[in-house]
């Protein structure tokens, strides 16, 4: 139905445009007569200038009928290739089910519970790009969730990118606009998942880029993803399981740990917590973002792992000291109104910026 309404606009602009075509050379030549017409009366004296006029005339008259006729020739030709461009771009874009458009400019999407996780529509795309406002880069991300026979995120929720790494990344993208804090540093991210936020961070210029997972095969997309976008040389996988024991391989070695959306599990707090502080050195700066779900509390979430977290050596810093103003502010700005009521429908959004205890300040 809806071509067909289509087609029958663009043939009535292909009428039109002839029709108005025909029009201005019919006017052009009858005031050009009357114009001939007026001269001749005024100012003819001979019957040899009264000749010439008529010549002119007559001229002017096969030279209108000829312009009309290439406008018709021409209209026949070019018309019908522009129409169909036009047609070929609308059937394009009314192709893409309503669901998905709302996908391809990496916005935040409301989601829905399933068996053992969250979903949503964006998850079931091959790829999803997202664009950087500070570097200018574009962001291709190919997600797993219906690789290796699946169709869900259950079990495997690294594999899709998620409401609160979209937030996270764009919360490093706008930081990066005021200031070069990720510039040659090392970054650690804690659960990487598809590595959305590592590839970012590889592109705001940081040194190296530890994208860490649990989940082989996790890594095994994210390391993909690198490749994709060209960051392989900056940014590279590695395999961790939370906790002092695996923590202390990677001891001190983090400028900045960033993550998103890693403490809905109470149970695993204290071992996030001693990670955090284990791999960060002393002057490094955590940045975690926590974005809730259906029946999610984040206020509380947040405020029961802050508690764990001073246990096991961190502090709360403040944000405008390291960053130049509140995260809160922050994410404000960089999400629309039908993203905040996304947002508020699943419990809300918080971020906060960690350090060590025996720490000063961030270099």
């Amino acid at each position: 139905m809806r071509g067909h309404q289509f087609s029958r606009r663009m043939m009535s602009l292909k009428v039109f445009i002839l029709s108005l075509s025909w029009t201005t050379c019919s006017l052009a030549f009858t005031l050009q007569h009357r114009r001939l017409h007026h001269l001749r009366c005024a100012s003819i004296n001979t019957e040899d200038e009264y000749n010439e006029l008529s010549t002119i005339r007559t001229r002017s008259h096969d030279n209108c009928i000829l312009d009309r006729r290439n406008i018709l020739i021409y209209g026949s030709v070019l018309l019908p290739t522009i129409i169909d461009a036009t047609a070929a771009a609308a059937d394009d874009q009314s192709s893409i089910p309503d669901g998905e458009k709302q996908c391809n400019d990496g916005r935040i999407a409301s989601e829905s519970q399933v068996p053992g996780a969250y979903q949503q529509l964006c998850m079931g795309l091959e790829q999803r790009t997202f664009k950087l406002q500070s570097s200018g880069d574009t962001i291709t991300v190919a997600q797993g969730t219906n690789s290796a026979g699946g169709s869900s995120v259950a079990g495997r929720t690294g594999v899709a990118v998620w409401n609160s790494g979209i937030l996270l990344t764009r919360l490093l993208d706008e930081i990066n606009q005021a200031s070069s804090i990720f510039k040659e540093k090392t970054v650690l991210e804690l659960g990487c998942g598809a590595g959305l936020a590592s590839i970012a961070l590889a592109k705001f210029g940081s040194s190296s880029v530890i994208a860490t997972d649990a989940n082989i095969e996790v890594l095994g997309l994210a390391k993909q993803n690198f490749e994709l976008n060209n960051v392989s040389n900056v940014a590279k996988t590695a395999e961790l399981h939370w906790g002092l024991l695996d923590a202390s391989e990677y001891d001190s070695i983090a400028d900045i740990v960033v993550g998103s959306d890693l403490t809905y599990n109470s149970g695993s707090w204290l071992a996030l917590s001693e990670t955090m502080a284990t791999v960060l050195r002393p002057d490094g700066v955590v940045l975690y973002l926590t974005l809730g779900h259906s029946g999610f509390n984040v206020q509380a979430e947040l405020g029961g792992f802050l508690q764990v977290a001073e246990n096991a050596g961190l502090r709360v810093l403040q944000e405008e000291q390291i960053v130049g103003q509140k995260l809160t502010d922050l994410l404000e700005r960089i999400t629309s109104q039908d993203e905040k009521q996304v947002i508020s429908a699943n419990g809300g959004a918080r971020a906060v910026l960690l350090g060590k205890k025996a720490s000063k300040n961030f270099r």
